[in-house]
């Protein structure tokens, strides 16, 4: 493409969204930065190659910060060229979402076309499928259980359906496959590669007419031959990879004989004739159960029907894989002969199994006061046992409708009502999950699945010896983040959780963070997203959006509000409310405005973290956290500007760690013996489309009140 070519495409991209937000959004980064952060692109940190060139594994120094990151190089002999580098980089800026892989910036200096992404630790779906592979330890690549490809599929099918139905203009990516699919340290799918992607124009709402693009193999044959391209060209692609998920194979192999070479031919073949046994990955076998295998065969025939019509939207999909998953979850531990389901929610497709009253006896060993773990106003929470002690689960008894009075009955509805409004929204890795129910002699129970590492507040305000690293804190609070703007952005209904706390924070086995407890979730219409909902005020003090309280009016800047609360007790390891060295019972965000304004934040802070946290990282972290605490609910970031924030946190402590490891002479190694000058009243910080000064944050609302507490430095 010639100089005025390019200089055109610019200028388009400036009239259609403007060079200045794409800046905002999608900031430019110094062809030098790169070939420092590369070694003048140093073979040694390529870790994959695709159509568009060579992509390097690298850490871009900022100065003050550091970022690991993905870096792709375009190769001038590459059939993908300025246009496919400019959509990208069009795409991506606009585009957050917690299943699309983030684009931290881009170069185009020198003849360089170059793209930089968030770093995606485990690399492709493909490549843990079937591609050979081995670890640095010399073991085989990873075996993706049954149950983390049927995740796997729903984050992508999330991503993809937010492409859809999720943004202003309809998004076609053009180029779903398995090597597009990213899978984080987490194994969180994330849709990537939007260089061919189309947006469905305003005047039209079912096709775009252009040429075929994409990979062989997971072409739409009725666009292959019409040139008209939908969303269902997608689904098609997406019900290939399904396929490659059930039969860990790629969707062409040459080297197989001629009726295999073609997985999608291969495969309908048998499914049609139901021998799904016959084409499904060996590792799978004797783990999978039959009949989530062939409703899930049978999603996948669906999206590969010849006519687009026929198949399912990318909605119905996600609901699909969300019954799958469900369905799967619950043969592992539902008894014989139950066949008993219930359907929750207004047109929600997820289906939970119903147990009987004995068999829930039974798992709580008749409600034993030994295993008692919480209890509220109207229900009592149990550990127990389903199938011989096999399947840890949390039983959460309800009062006896027949103790309960007209007002209370109904008032507990409205509660499990809310509760289930949330459950019936497709699964999300960071939303603890409803796996079970019952109803029977008027006794109403849920059954949730147990989290080995209990709840974040206990191991905050605990006893513990062993207390949290700063890293697993961090990666705790981006979790909890992406829950909330989950629920927040959804496309099916969005949530204000209105009870963000510690307590309400689960712990998987693998430290993952699970929101839970959503009695009092409240459902916020698309139209109202801004100004809220009127309703009576809930949620536990110190939490409370002071905004809240004042108006009546709940948003989703309330639970940005209360997370700020969380992100102050998980850097101090205090209450939201707790007795200060003078014996005082403060405020946690007064007396941290204080510590901060008068110099003497160590004093506040977890004396276990002092030395522990990067000093960049630590001043973003407060930063972020002291962006979630205006009183005006506008002044507030969202929260996806608030994961954005907290991901490049982790990034600065990975990188710290990494150098004081090395015994790097850099900066970037220094080990702080105090916080007290790393942060001060004269800071300025951006957080999203924010930018703040923290004495307009700390003096205002809290110069009075400071003067009630005296500090022991003082």
């Amino acid at each position: 493409m010639t100089t005025d070519s390019l200089s055109l495409k610019i200028w388009e991209i400036a009239i259609d969204g403007g060079m200045d937000q794409l800046e905002e959004s999608c900031p430019f980064i110094p062809l030098r930065k790169i070939l420092k952060a590369t070694k003048d692109f140093d073979e040694k940190l390529v870790i994959g190659t695709g159509g568009f060139g060579k992509v390097y594994k690298a850490i871009i120094d900022y100065g003050a910060t550091t970022t690991v990151a993905a870096i792709k190089r375009s190769n001038p002999e590459s059939n993908q060229g300025v246009e496919e580098f400019w959509t990208e980089v069009k795409v991506l800026s606009k585009l957050r979402h917690t299943n699309l892989v983030s684009l931290i910036g881009y170069c185009n200096e020198h003849q360089e076309m170059i793209l930089v992404y968030e770093y995606i630790a485990h690399g492709t779906l493909a490549n843990h499928l079937y591609k050979p592979r081995r670890e640095e330890s010399g073991g085989s690549r990873s075996h993706l259980t049954w149950k983390r490809r049927l995740n796997i599929c729903l984050d992508a099918a999330l991503g993809l359906d937010y492409l859809h139905n999720g943004t202003e203009q309809g998004i076609i990516h053009r180029d779903v496959k398995s090597t597009n699919i990213l899978l984080n340290e987490n194994w969180v799918a994330k849709v990537s590669d939007f260089g061919i992607s189309k947006c469905i124009p305003s005047y039209t709402t079912t096709h775009v007419t252009t040429n075929v693009k994409g990979t062989f193999g997971y072409f739409d044959p009725d666009y292959f031959l019409t040139k008209r391209l939908t969303k269902k060209s997608d689904v098609y692609a997406f019900g290939v990879v399904l396929l490659e998920v059930l039969c860990g194979r790629p969707p062409i192999n040459i080297r197989l004989e001629e009726e295999q070479i073609s997985l999608i031919h291969w495969a309908q073949m048998y499914i049609n004739k139901g021998n799904i046994d016959r084409i499904i990955d060996p590792s799978l076998i004797g783990e999978t159960p039959p009949h989530s295998l062939k409703y899930f065969a049978e999603l996948a025939n669906k999206c590969l029907h010849t006519k687009p019509k026929e198949r399912p939207t990318m909605t119905e999909v996600v609901q699909s894989l969300d019954i799958a998953l469900e369905s799967f979850q619950g043969i592992k531990f539902v008894p014989k002969g139950m066949n008993r389901w219930w359907r929750a929610g207004k047109g929600n497709q997820s289906l939970y199994p119903c147990f009987s009253l004995f068999e829930i006896r039974a798992a709580r060993n008749d409600f034993n006061v030994g295993l008692l773990i919480s209890q509220g106003s109207s229900f009592r929470l149990y550990k127990g046992c389903m199938v011989e002690g096999n399947h840890a689960v949390i039983i959460k008894l309800y009062e006896s409708r027949q103790t309960l009075s007209r007002h209370k009955s109904a008032e507990i509805g409205e509660r499990i009502s809310a509760e289930i409004g949330v459950q019936s929204l497709p699964r999300h890795p960071n939303i603890v999950s409803l796996i079970g129910f019952c109803e029977e002699k008027h006794e109403l129970i849920l059954v949730y699945d147990y989290m080995v590492n209990e709840t974040l507040g206990s191991h905050l305000h605990g006893n513990r010896m062993d207390p949290l690293l700063w890293k697993k804190r961090l990666e705790i609070c981006i979790g909890i983040a992406r829950g909330l703007e989950y629920l927040h952005t959804n496309v099916e209904q969005q949530f204000v959780h209105r009870d963000i706390k510690p307590s309400n924070v689960l712990l998987d086995n693998e430290w993952v963070a699970k929101i839970s407890n959503f009695e009092i979730a409240l459902p916020i219409p698309t139209s109202m997203a801004t100004e809220g909902v009127e309703t009576e005020l809930c949620g536990r003090q110190g939490y409370l959006d002071p905004e809240y309280q004042q108006t009546g009016k709940a948003t989703k800047k309330s639970d940005v509000y209360s997370f700020g609360v969380v992100l102050l007790e998980v850097l101090c390891a205090k209450r939201s409310h707790y007795s200060n060295r003078n014996g005082r019972y403060v405020p946690l965000v007064e007396w941290f405005h204080v510590c901060i304004e008068r110099g003497n934040i160590d004093e506040v802070i977890d004396p276990y973290l002092i030395g522990k946290i990067a000093p960049e990282c630590f001043r973003l972290y407060v930063s972020i956290a002291l962006s979630c605490l205006p009183f005006k609910g506008i002044e507030r970031p969202s929260m996806n500007d608030v994961l954005g924030s907290l991901q490049s946190s982790l990034q600065m402590q990975e990188a710290w760690e990494n150098s004081v490891q090395m015994g790097d002479e850099l900066h970037i190694a220094y080990v702080p013996g105090s916080y007290n000058d790393v942060i001060s009243v004269e800071s300025e910080f951006t957080i999203g489309e924010h930018n703040y000064l923290i004495s307009d944050l700390v003096r205002p609302r809290f110069a009075i009140s400071s003067l009630r507490y005296s500090s022991s430095s003082k």
